[in-house]
C-alpha cells in the first residue's frame, strides 16, 4: 500500500505540472470534411481573405474574420447587421444556431474567437505556482524516488566484497579460538565465506580451519606436532541477495561476487620474515574456437566444462583459446580468482575476432589485469585478437609474482621471433627485477629452425622448467614432439624466474594430457597441458 500511495502521488504531481505548463499553441490545420464540404472526402476548399495567406483567418478556416465586411459560411460575421445564411451578426446578444457571437470571452472549440479571453484547447492562460502543490504530495514523490534509489541501485550496480590478508600465530599443538574476517561488503550485503579442505589447492596444508557463517570469523586447529607456517585462501561472496555486478562482474576487471585473500598462520612460532609455501601452475590452450573452426572433438561446450572441472586440481591455471565457451568453463570452476573474458561474453557470446582468449583462474588473488595484441599477424592469425595478458599473483605474506599468458602466432620464423621480441619489450619496461611466470602457447620448439625461444629466455634470465626438471634438450638430438609423456616437447611451455622479494624453485614438471581425457580415451583438446609445481620463498611484507 506504502508504493500504491507513492506511485498515486507521482501520478498527480505530474498531472499538476502538466497542467502548470503553458505549450506552444499546436499548428491548425484544415477543417475536416463536413456533409457541406466535399462529399468524397477531401478537405473542403476554403478562400483565402483579402489580407493574404499569412493572415490569422488563413490560419484558422471557419473561425471569425478579422477584415470588415468577410464573412465565411459558418463563422462570425465582423461588420455589424452584416450576416449571411448560417452565420451570426455581430451584434450583441445575437446568436444562431452552430454561430459564435463576437462577444468578449466567447469561444468555440476550433474556432479564434476575435475578443480578450480568448484560448484554444489544451493551452493554459495562467501557469500554476509550484508552492501551491501541498506538501504531502512532494513529499510522497521524494520517498518514491528514495525507494527507487536504495531499491534500484544496489541491484544494478551492486560492489564486490573486499577481503584482506590475514596473519595469526598459535602454539605447537594449538588453535586461534574465533578469528574474524578481514572483510567487509561496500553495500552491506551478507557476506559468506569458503575455504577448500585440508590437502587441496587453496587449503590449508597442516590443519583444519572451521568457519562460522553467523559470526564471519574462523577457527583453525594445527596438526599435532607441527611447526612452521602454514596458509590457507578465503574466498568472500556477497551472492546472498538478488542483485547484478553490472559493470563490477560483467565488464571490470576480476570476478563479480568474490573476493580472494590468504591467511597466513603461523604455528610454534611467532611471525617470520619469510613465508615459504608451494603451489601448481598449469597452462593449457583449450580449443574454445566456435563451431566448426574448433580442431577439437565435439561438442565443445561439454569437454569445455569437464576442463573448467577438472582446473580446480591446481593452484593457477593460464588458459588460450578461451573463446566461445567461456561460461561453460566457469560453470563448475571453483577458482575463486579469474579474469573477464575480453570482450565479455554477456556482450559477445563467440569470442572472435575481438577475444583474444586469454584467462586465468587461481587460487591465489589475481591483482591488476593488461592485455596487449601483437603488432604483427598473419593469415588465419589475424581472425582473432592474439596476444599476451600481464597480471600479478599474490602470495601469502603480501609480495607478488608478475604472471604473464601468451599465445603466439602460428608459423613459427619471422612472426613468432616478433611476437617474443614484444613480449620481451614488455617484460624489461614493466617487470625489471621482479619474479615472473611466462605461460602459454608459444607455437614454436626447440627443434625448429630458429631460436627464438633460446633468445627469449636469455633475453629475460627466464628459464624453462621443462628444460631444468625434466632434462628436456634444446640441441640437436631433440625430444620427440608426442603428446603423452614428459618427455615430449610440447607447443606450450612454463618459463619463470626468481626477483625482489620473492624466490621460486621449480620441483616437478609433468605432462597432464592423461588427466584430461574423456571417457573414450579422447583427449578434450588438441593440446597437451604441462604443469610446474613452484616452491616458493616471499618476503613478510604484512597482511
Amino acid at each position: 500500500m506504502g508504493y500504491a500511495r507513492r506511485i498515486g502521488g507521482v501520478w498527480a504531481i505530474t498531472a499538476v505540472l502538466l497542467a502548470g505548463s503553458t505549450p506552444t499553441n499546436p499548428t491548425v490545420g484544415y477543417a475536416s470534411p463536413t456533409d457541406s464540404g466535399s462529399s468524397a472526402g477531401e478537405w473542403a476548399d476554403v478562400p483565402s481573405p483579402p489580407g493574404g495567406s499569412d493572415t490569422a483567418v488563413a490560419a484558422v478556416p471557419g473561425a471569425a474574420a478579422a477584415v470588415p465586411g468577410a464573412a465565411l459560411p459558418g463563422a462570425a460575421a465582423a461588420v455589424p447587421g452584416a450576416a449571411l445564411p448560417g452565420t451570426a451578426a455581430a451584434v450583441p446578444g445575437a446568436a444562431l444556431p452552430g454561430a459564435a457571437a463576437a462577444v468578449p470571452g466567447a469561444a468555440l472549440p476550433g474556432a479564434a474567437a476575435g475578443a480578450p479571453g480568448a484560448a484554444l484547447p489544451g493551452a493554459s492562460a495562467q501557469p500554476v505556482d509550484p508552492a501551491s502543490i501541498p506538501d504531502d504530495l512532494l513529499n510522497a514523490v521524494i520517498d518514491f524516488l528514495a525507494a527507487v534509489r536504495n531499491g534500484v541501485v544496489p541491484v544494478i550496480f551492486n560492489r564486490t566484497p573486499v577481503a584482506t590478508p590475514q596473519q595469526v600465530s598459535i602454539p605447537i599443538n594449538g588453535s586461534t579460538g574465533p578469528v574474524p574476517f578481514t572483510a567487509y561488503d561496500p553495500d552491506g550485503n551478507r557476506m559468506t565465506f569458503k575455504v577448500n579442505p585440508r590437502g587441496t589447492p587453496g587449503g590449508p596444508q597442516h590443519g583444519i580451519v572451521n568457519i562460522n557463517q553467523q559470526t564471519a570469523s574462523f577457527t583453525y586447529t594445527a596438526d599435532p606436532g607441527f611447526v612452521g607456517n602454514d596458509t590457507f585462501t578465503v574466498a568472500v561472496s556477497d551472492d546472498t541477495s538478488l542483485h547484478v555486478h553490472g559493470l563490477a562482474g560483467y565488464l571490470g576487471p576480476f570476478h563479480g561476487h568474490d573476493d580472494v585473500a590468504t591467511v597466513t598462520v603461523f604455528v610454534g612460532g611467532i611471525s617470520t620474515t619469510t613465508i615459504t609455501g608451494d603451489f601448481s601452475i598449469l597452462t593449457y590452450n583449450i580449443a574454445g574456437l566456435p563451431f566448426p573452426l574448433s580442431s577439437a572433438i565435439l561438442p565443445r561446450f561439454l569437454y569445455t566444462k569437464q576442463i573448467g572441472q577438472r582446473l580446480n586440481s591446481y593452484y593457477v591455471a593460464n588458459v588460450q583459446e578461451d573463446f566461445a565457451y567461456h561460461d561453460f568453463l566457469v560453470k563448475k570452476s571453483d577458482m575463486p580468482s579469474q579474469t573477464p573474458p575480453s570482450p565479455p561474453a554477456l556482450l559477445w557470446p563467440i569470442g572472435v575476432p575481438f577475444s583474444d582468449g586469454l584467462n586465468t583462474l587461481a587460487q591465489f588473488k589475481v591483482k591488476r589485469l593488461d592485455r596487449q595484441t601483437w603488432w604483427q599477424c598473419n593469415a588465419d592469425n589475424c581472425l582473432t585478437a592474439k596476444g599476451f595478458s600481464y597480471s600479478q599473483l599474490q602470495l601469502p605474506g603480501g609480495e607478488t609474482i608478475d604472471l604473464y599468458n601468451l599465445h603466439t602466432n602460428t608459423g613459427g620464423g619471422v612472426l613468432t621471433n616478433a611476437n617474443l621480441a614484444q613480449l620481451t619489450n614488455y617484460i624489461q619496461q614493466n617487470s625489471g627485477g621482479r619474479a615472473v611466470i611466462v605461460t602459454g602457447d608459444f607455437n614454436a620448439l626447440y627443434s625448429d629452425d630458429q631460436s627464438a625461444l633460446l633468445q627469449f629466455a636469455s633475453n629475460n634470465s627466464l628459464t624453462d622448467a621443462w628444460v631444468q626438471v625434466q632434462g628436456g634438450p634444446t640441441s640437436p638430438p631433440f625430444a620427440p614432439t608426442c603428446k603423452v609423456g614428459n618427455e615430449c616437447e610440447l607447443l606450450d611451455k612454463i618459463f619463470y624466474r626468481s626477483g625482489q622479494g620473492v624466490t621460486l624453485t621449480a620441483t616437478a614438471y609433468s605432462n597432464e594430457a592423461p588427466k584430461f581425457f574423456n571417457s573414450n580415451g579422447q583427449p578434450l583438446s588438441d593440446h597437451s597441458p604441462p604443469m610446474v609445481t613452484f616452491q616458493y620463498t616471499a618476503d613478510n611484507v604484512g597482511p
